[in-house]
């Protein structure tokens, strides 16, 4: 009830306020009122949507260059990906034995079988051992499933089996 008697009181103190007006006076506030509608309306809905658009025609050719140089990175990694897959050939029980003779260590056991590899060491180094597999990731890409160690009384002497697996890189 009160926002209807209050809209009431404004809708006559308004027609009064109209009604005393001569007709000069009359066009010059619709004139007023409609270029500060215009006014409002530019300044709500055109300009920033005006300045926004200028300031992304000066964006846009740097960001053209950033897409493009993530699109030849991307190409690059790709090339890089495959070009890796050429370079890992099969493990052999030969290439294996030289490997391990080369940081003195004889296996116990050696057995190779498709992309597996399962290594049986007595009284090697444990470093020695990570050592020899870190380099293995690296040449072979195989990786580590299961490893047991067992340590022995001598520092860093221990006798392990371990079984490799050897990665396929996706082209």
């Amino acid at each position: 009830m009160n926002a209807a008697l209050m809209l009431s009181t404004l809708t006559e103190s308004a027609t009064a306020f109209w009604s005393v007006r001569n007709e000069r006076q009359r066009s010059m506030i619709l004139l007023g009122s409609v270029a500060l509608l215009m006014l409002l309306v530019y300044t709500i809905f055109f300009g920033p949507a005006l300045s926004g658009r200028a300031k992304l025609q000066l964006d846009l050719p740097l960001l053209r260059q950033k897409a493009a140089e993530i699109q030849a990175l991307s190409k690059q990694a790709a090339e890089l990906k495959t070009g890796g897959a050429q370079d890992s050939t099969p493990v052999s029980q030969e290439s294996l034995t030289a490997s391990l003779s080369s940081r003195s260590m004889k296996p116990v056991n050696l057995a190779v079988s498709d992309d597996s590899v399962r290594v049986q060491l007595n009284a090697v180094s444990f470093a020695g051992l990570i050592e020899w597999i870190n380099d293995q990731q690296k040449v072979a890409h195989l990786t580590v499933i299961d490893a047991t160690f067992t340590a022995l009384p001598q520092n860093d002497m221990v006798n392990a089996s371990v079984t490799l697996k050897q990665q396929k890189l996706e082209e």
